[in-house]
């Protein structure tokens, strides 16, 4: 394997291997974090057009992570709030199901809490799998017969407290042909695994800057 050190503030005597809880910055990274420092300390140097070519350069970078195009990302504070924004514009009903995975990160799952109450519809939760299949436990979860409509699957790719990646492509298949919206939470993929909206064809998805 390549060696990458070089790009990195790390001397040669330290081996540093807690890069998934916290990555060291690149030194590219830092002159750019330092960049982005020095300019707030002189705002008055800052053209008004700054904010909004930063915005359009943002969605252009992140709609090619993922496959889309410009237009159809929008900015938002954090993944909870795309959730929350998701939450409040789907319309449910009483008997409605909402599926989420037990032990997921709280975005894709508490924002569903209140609108669910509100129309008497059911947040229902995928227990952990067995197998460790989180995939063909959810289509279980979906397929469930006489359990009621499923409104909307709202989960994460990759799941956040244990890494297991789901076949997001077969759950959204099975998402469609229940007439169900799906939402994912693509934090712990983007930018690590191959994430293609146009295979996906979601009706949300959400991840964050890092």
């Amino acid at each position: 394997m390549t060696s990458y050190r070089h790009l990195f503030d790390i001397p040669s005597d330290i081996a540093f291997l807690t890069a998934a809880s916290y990555s060291p910055l690149p030194k590219s990274v830092q002159a750019a974090g330092n960049e982005g420092v020095a300019r707030k300390g002189q705002p008055w140097r800052i053209d008004r057009a700054f904010r909004n070519s930063q915005n359009e350069r943002a969605r252009s970078v992140a709609a090619r992570l993922i496959g889309a195009d410009a237009d159809d990302v929008a900015l938002v504070p954090s993944v909870g709030y795309g959730f929350a924004t998701a939450a409040g514009i789907v319309p449910l009903k009483a008997g409605d199901r909402i599926i989420v995975l037990e032990n997921d990160h709280s975005s894709p799952v508490l924002a569903w809490e209140t609108p669910a109450n509100a129309a008497g519809a059911t947040v229902e939760t995928v227990s952990p799998p067995t197998d460790e299949d989180w995939t063909k436990a959810v289509l279980d979860a979906m397929a469930r017969p006489n359990a009621g409509p499923i409104a909307v699957v709202s989960i994460s790719n990759v799941h956040w407290a244990d890494g297991a990646l789901l076949d997001v492509v077969a759950i959204a298949e099975a998402a469609r042909a229940a007439g169900a919206l799906i939402a994912v939470d693509a934090t712990q993929a983007v930018g690590a695994v191959p994430v293609d909206v146009r295979h996906i064809d979601p009706d949300f998805l959400m991840f964050p800057t890092y």
